[in-house]
């Protein structure tokens, strides 16, 4: 009897080999240095490396500095990462609302000639609204392009609480939104059900620092298998843990083809 691919990617997890079973897509991932914080393998090689490992087929990646203090110097290290590992390495675009709304298309338009293919916001650590006018050019310009927008979300955060995205998913249903994080937690994963179930362009992501007991089952049931996205912060953190928490769960091989990587290749247009 034929084993399934679920079955074969258990076998490869726990002999430790990598996963050949999916096509893994990360849809959620960073580059480079972070302030405070030791991140040792950050290099888009060191990336690739791990990526090996696991047998994570390729990422989209943000640059660190990107969603902090530079995102110029950010979004350069990503566009870097990509030229030298293509198809393996994809890339966000960071733009930051304390600039001029010229720069911010600028830049976006810079990007995506680069080669960038969405665009990634984070409201917590830019300490802005993500539905404040500045940052109105990524949401119309993700709008115009049919692209992908993922934001950083946290339950409890002002700045960028899964309320916030309800408006922006009616004013501009074109952009293609990722709820980064999917507000952390269960809480969290009940409200981005509840507004994905409401609007079709609504998105869920794993990605998370601590993996709470049976989150993702409860992700793609409640919005569908369609609906959910793998990620895993790489190199923020560790990617293994991610496809491992994967592999030991109770999706079944369609679910698991379809959130490992089916959905992201379709919403970014990966081939």
């Amino acid at each position: 009897m034929s084993i399934t691919a679920k079955q074969q990617m258990i076998d490869e997890v726990l002999s430790g080999r990598p996963v050949s079973s999916f096509n893994i897509l990360d849809c959620h991932g960073h580059m480079g240095y972070w302030h405070n914080f030791n991140i040792p393998a950050r290099t888009a090689a060191d990336m690739v490396c791990l990526m090996d490992r696991s047998g994570i087929q390729s990422i989209v990646a943000a640059g660190h500095a990107g969603i902090g203090p530079d995102f110029r110097r950010g979004n350069d290290e990503v566009i870097a990462g990509m030229k030298q590992f293509p198809k393996r390495i994809y890339g966000y675009c960071c733009v930051n609302p304390h600039y001029s709304p010229q720069e911010m298309r600028d830049e976006l338009n810079r990007c995506f000639d680069s080669g960038m293919i969405a665009v990634k916001l984070h409201p917590a650590m830019h300490g802005y609204p993500v539905n404040g006018d500045r940052y109105i050019p990524a949401w119309e310009f993700a709008n115009k392009h049919g692209c992908c927008v993922l934001s950083h979300t946290g339950v409890s955060d002002a700045n960028c609480n899964i309320g916030l995205f309800e408006k922006l998913a009616q004013d501009f249903p074109n952009a293609k939104i990722i709820l980064g994080h999917s507000g952390f937690g269960y809480e969290g994963a009940q409200l981005s059900i509840e507004l994905a179930l409401k609007y079709s362009n609504v998105y869920l992501d794993i990605t998370a620092s601590t993996f709470y007991t049976g989150l993702v089952e409860r992700m793609v049931k409640g919005a569908g298998p369609d609906r959910v996205l793998f990620g895993t912060d790489l190199p923020f953190m560790d990617c293994r843990g991610q496809v491992g928490r994967m592999a030991f769960s109770t999706l079944e091989d369609r679910e698991l083809r379809l959130v490992l990587g089916e959905n992201a290749r379709r919403l970014f247009g990966i081939q």
